[in-house]
């Protein structure tokens, strides 16, 4: 798989950055082994990671508080990796976190808004831009607010990769190529797709004819 205009962008938050609050990343930090979550019957207090750089264990710092009641360590197999997020933003306080990997999910942790699911639905925001590959996750970056020692947003970057091999799309139709790999972003938990270029209707036509002539071409080559 080659890689080209590789810069990462943020994709999220979950929660709410107030000018107060202190922020936080781990931007490139994609080879994360352990996640720390601390929590009490109300929030998310803390978030700690644990990755591989350079082949050496890392620890980062604390994002929040540890005077949470409850502890939970989320452990990462070999082959699995951050792929979303999922959570609740309810008074200011991330009140419930999800993490999904290619394997799964991991919380949720906390749920501590005490009122029932079908409530809180509309608070609920979920990031998934459908991450296929390791290299496409670059970390996390979020904000945690020293009042009342909680994390106050997540989210998470993403580091485009693009394939070579064309889809069938593709291979019937090259300008599809200029709509394919995008990968949407999250505003307010809800994806939002890049504008996507649409040929007009004779470049459709030109293009289906020439994948025709094409065609017919190397069908006189074989039968020859």
């Amino acid at each position: 798989m080659k890689s080209r205009n590789r810069e990462m962008f943020k994709v999220g938050p979950i929660g709410s950055k107030q000018y107060y609050d202190k922020s936080w990343e781990e931007k490139g930090r994609n080879m994360i082994s352990s996640i720390y979550v601390a929590f009490n019957k109300d929030s998310i207090k803390c978030i700690q990671f644990s990755y591989f750089h350079n082949g050496v264990h890392v620890v980062s710092e604390k994002h929040g508080s540890s005077k949470g009641q409850s502890y939970e360590i989320v452990r990462l197999n070999d082959d699995e990796y951050v792929t979303g997020l999922s959570g609740i933003f309810w008074e200011r306080k991330v009140t419930s976190l999800t993490f999904h990997t290619n394997q799964g999910k991991h919380g949720p942790f906390c749920n501590g808004t005490g009122y029932s699911s079908s409530y809180m639905a509309d608070y609920k925001k979920e990031i998934d831009v459908k991450i296929r590959d390791r290299r496409e996750f670059g970390g996390f970056f979020g904000s945690f607010d020293d009042e009342f020692d909680g994390l106050t947003s997540i989210g998470i970057y993403v580091y485009p990769t693009y394939d070579n091999k064309p889809t069938l799309n593709q291979a019937w139709d090259p300008l599809y190529a200029f709509a394919h790999n995008q990968i949407p972003t999250i505003a307010d938990g809800i994806p939002v797709m890049h504008i996507r270029y649409k040929p007009k209707l004779k470049d459709r036509i030109f293009s289906k004819l020439d994948f025709k002539r094409a065609m017919l071409c190397l069908i006189k080559v074989f039968l020859d």
